[in-house]
């Protein structure tokens, strides 16, 4: 079982980090797309703005869009820096906000709002292995499954030939087309393809590729 284990680490999950601003990010689950609608009517909303949009990346570069109910769209943009329990954020212009902040894998609360994260592709669902290549590829694995769930929660089995599963669980983060899946032992990365319902995986350290097809019927 142990040497099971093994294989499965060092094939599959044990990818190194493709990009490397993405491994080194101090809050990755900060990064993406993040957005908040307004529920309350024109008349009692304490505020003009109907949806504000905020973007993080790795390159700690920031974007707000924020629409107001009029349906002018006000911008801004700039830096930011990241802590356990702040977010600082500024431009070149001067402007320098700082402000506390609670975060889990899809939600940032932020000044009293909620935001949501945005799933940008149609990465959701189940995933299943049609092939898997590379010269590292041990003949002992037979397939793999890799389950999306769109709050960015993920679980990834892999089955070797006898029958044992290897299985882990986690959260994802999508940024450009690199797929990092954090779980308990660490974060690893991969570039990713996604055509209909075909979810190409690469990692050209090691020159693999796992090709996998949606599951419509689970």
């Amino acid at each position: 079982m142990r040497y099971f284990y093994g294989i499965t680490l060092a094939m599959f999950m044990a990818w190194p980090v493709h990009s490397e601003d993405l491994g080194r990010f101090d809050v990755p689950l900060l990064l993406g797309q993040w957005y908040w609608f307004s529920e309350a009517s024109e008349t009692s909303a304490p505020h003009p703005y109907k949806a504000i949009n905020i973007s993080f990346n790795s390159h700690y570069e920031f974007r707000i869009d924020m629409l107001r109910r009029n349906g002018k769209l006000e911008t801004a943009a700039g830096q930011y820096s990241v802590t356990q329990q702040t977010l600082r954020l500024y431009d070149e212009n001067g402007t320098d906000q700082v402000h506390a902040y609670q975060l889990n894998h899809h939600q940032l609360q932020l000044q009293g709002a909620i935001f949501t994260k945005l799933l940008p592709d149609n990465l959701s669902g189940l995933w299943r292995s049609n092939s898997i290549e590379g010269d590292d590829v041990s003949e002992d694995v037979d397939g793999v499954s890799l389950k999306l769930r769109p709050d960015f929660l993920f679980a990834m089995q892999v089955r070797g030939d006898s029958g044992r599963l290897v299985t882990h669980r986690g959260v994802y983060l999508v940024e450009g087309d690199h797929l990092m899946l954090i779980y308990k032992e660490g974060r690893h990365s991969s570039q990713y393809q996604l055509a209909a319902d075909t979810l190409r995986l690469t990692n050209d350290v090691f020159g693999m590729e796992a090709v996998l097809q949606r599951q419509r019927q689970e």
